[in-house]
């Protein structure tokens, strides 16, 4: 909080000291212009010098007619008596000794034709040094009066000093009113994120806080969320994976256990037939879950080709149509739909969405393909349906519907979180919702040739 406070005060001070000095820079290249010539300087001086004539024209009769007043003998004396009165040096000179000292020629003019003159020099932005000429006719002599014009430096603290401290002090304070809201929510945002990567995957911040302060919040929040989401899900797919795994090795053990009590028996054949379809299960479950680890967040991207869909359907449907012979599998699309995409991964993802299809549906399955802008591909059948709260589940890892996690409808719960993780590798995304089949209508999406290709 003290550095911020510190820096910013520290800068605005500094920003206004140089805005002054800009300030009076330019008021001085105003007045002495570099880019005039020396005839339009003279010319400018002239007229400065013209206004102080002008000013003390009445001083200047009163001086002259105050020495007429006495001999000239007595003229050095009279002055004498005055200069304790005037706070500047005030001198008679003869005429030539004038005319031979430095001064412009505009000053030099008038003091030949006898009238009074002026010479004005800049000592500063605010101040100027002033000698005035006042020549007295008859007597061979000029009054020189040689003024500092502009208020001295202990003047100006004595006038602006207590001014400039209570400037400075609400301007101290109009920063801190702006600066401790910003260090207060910014302290949250790092105490949470400290208190985030201690383990607290819980951790938020108050996003009401002014901008950009809140933006970043927001964006802790979101990053925060997505982290817990993700930790939940893998302590989920640990969970799950302990629970799929525990059957079929539990019926291995069991089976092992009656084979070896039953190796003679007619139905050998028949454990060691389980044995063999038990140890296929826990194969098809590791592949799925190395599947689904390889396309995790993060993974290297997919290589991304141009393909038809309806050619990648077609062989997927081909596959797949033996494996439920009384279903009539229809697929709807235009010849040929162009597509971008990694085919392997497409094609896993078709296939996890039909085989969901096959075993869901009561007698048909229909697979729509759109191209264009976006790919599109949709399996719909004639099942049961998902309910609207829980569409969003069934791309989870391991999520079934049912709370019993029942295996009546085959597979170990990773197909659809497959299919999601192959829509995110490409750009695009997966979801349900209700066919017009009277069931379930699985969606695919992504972008097509014309948009942004596969990304991570």
């Amino acid at each position: 909080m003290n550095n911020l406070f510190l820096r910013f005060y520290a800068g605005i001070v500094v920003a206004l000291a140089l805005a002054a000095v800009l300030v009076a820079g330019s008021a001085a290249r105003r007045t002495h212009p570099s880019t005039a010539s020396p005839a339009e300087l003279e010319a400018q001086a002239a007229r400065i010098a013209e206004h102080y004539v002008e000013l003390t024209d009445g001083n200047h009769w009163l001086m002259q007619e105050a020495l007429r007043a006495h001999p000239v003998e007595q003229w050095d004396s009279v002055v004498a008596r005055w200069q304790p009165h005037f706070h500047y040096p005030i001198k008679l000179r003869p005429a030539p000794e004038v005319l031979d000292s430095e001064m412009p020629a505009f000053t030099r003019r008038r003091l030949e034709a006898g009238e009074p003159a002026a010479w004005v020099r800049a000592r500063g932005p605010a101040s100027e040094h002033l000698l005035l000429y006042l020549p007295l006719e008859g007597s061979g002599r000029v009054l020189v009066q040689d003024l500092d014009l502009g208020p001295p430096v202990e003047v100006l603290i004595e006038l602006f000093g207590r001014d400039l401290v209570v400037l400075l002090l609400l301007l101290g304070v109009a920063i801190l009113a702006l600066t401790r809201p910003i260090a207060r929510h910014v302290t949250r945002l790092a105490d949470a994120a400290s208190t985030f990567g201690e383990g607290r995957l819980d951790a938020r911040v108050n996003t009401s806080a002014p901008e950009p302060v809140a933006h970043l919040a927001r964006c802790f929040n979101a990053m925060a969320e997505r982290l817990q989401r993700s930790a939940d899900e893998q302590q989920a797919t640990l969970q799950a994976i302990s629970h799929e795994l525990r059957t079929p090795i539990a019926r291995l053990h069991f089976a092992l256990e009656a084979s070896t009590a039953a190796i003679e028996a007619p139905d050998a054949r028949a454990h060691l037939d389980a044995m063999v379809k038990d140890v296929g299960e826990m194969e098809a479950l590791v592949e799925e879950l190395l599947a689904y680890a390889r396309l995790q967040p993060g993974a290297p991207p997919l290589e991304a080709v141009t393909l038809d869909l309806v050619d990648l359907v077609e062989g997927v449907v081909q596959e797949l149509a033996p494996l439920s012979p009384d279903l009539s599998i229809e697929i709807d699309a235009p010849a040929p739909a162009v597509g971008i995409g990694d085919p392997r991964h497409l094609r896993r993802a078709v296939s996890n969405l039909v085989r969901n299809a096959q075993r869901h549906a009561r007698a048909r399955i229909v697979v729509r393909i759109s191209a264009g802008a976006r790919s599109v591909v949709m399996v719909d059948d004639d099942g049961p349906g998902i309910p609207p709260e829980q569409r969003a589940r069934i791309f989870l890892p391991f999520e079934r519907l049912d709370a019993s996690r029942s295996r009546s409808t085959g597979g170990h719960g990773l197909g659809l979180a497959i299919v999601h993780r192959v829509m995110q590798a490409h750009a695009g995304c997966a979801s349900a919702e209700s066919s017009d089949l009277g069931g379930a209508r699985l969606i695919l999406s992504w972008p097509g040739p014309a948009e942004t290709p596969v990304e991570r």
